[in-house]
């Protein structure tokens, strides 16, 4: 694990190479950390589980990130629901205009 360089309540956030880890202190770090490569987006993660926020602008990996280090078993469950009618749902289709 690498240097701490953030922290908010029991979440912290360490650097690693090139990259930042975000873990749940409260709990052991193999059970709540996740991996992402930008600071901002770390620092984003934390405030969304802290304020019980699903955003919908996140992709696949940063809605499991979200379910990786929240403690809250009914904003993990909105989270994975949010995920599955995503799958449901497919790639959107790219929009192609033809008249050009």
């Amino acid at each position: 694990m690498g240097m701490q360089v953030y922290q908010e309540g029991s979440y912290k956030v360490y650097r690693a190479g090139h990259n930042y880890i975000v873990h749940n202190a409260g709990y052991d770090f193999k059970e709540k950390h996740s991996h992402v490569h930008n600071f901002q987006i770390a620092k984003k993660l934390i405030h969304c589980v802290t304020h019980r926020i699903i955003p919908r602008s996140f992709n696949f990996y940063l809605l499991t990130s979200l379910t990786r280090i929240s403690d809250d078993e009914n904003y993990i469950a909105k989270v994975e629901s949010l995920i599955e009618v995503r799958k449901q749902k497919g790639k959107k289709q790219q929009y192609c205009n033809r008249s050009a």
